[in-house]
């Protein structure tokens, strides 16, 4: 049984192909991902901070920050004086 599920994996990965689309879209993400995380270093940031020292517009910046909370990589960091907007720090 796990010779044929190897197998089968085998045979995918050789046949299967991602799209360029793909590929960019990914490499992409990975950029921004990578700009974000030096953007925040081990200071605590709001999404508007980000936005600007990333020159992004702020829903754009939302979108990648709640993906790096997804995923792990950032995390809360508590809520600002006017309860507003939440702070964000690397996860460590």
């Amino acid at each position: 049984m796990e010779d044929k599920k190897r197998e089968t994996f085998k045979i995918k990965r050789e046949t299967h192909q991602v799209s360029q689309e793909v590929k960019d879209g990914l490499k992409a993400y990975n950029k921004i991902k990578k700009q974000i995380v030096e953007a925040i270093g081990d200071e605590e940031l709001t999404i508007p901070q980000i936005a600007e020292k990333l020159s992004m517009s702020k829903p754009e910046t939302l979108y990648y920050v709640m993906s790096l909370l997804k995923f792990g990589i950032v995390q809360t960091a508590g809520i600002d004086d006017m309860d507003e907007y939440y702070f964000y720090k690397l996860k460590k």
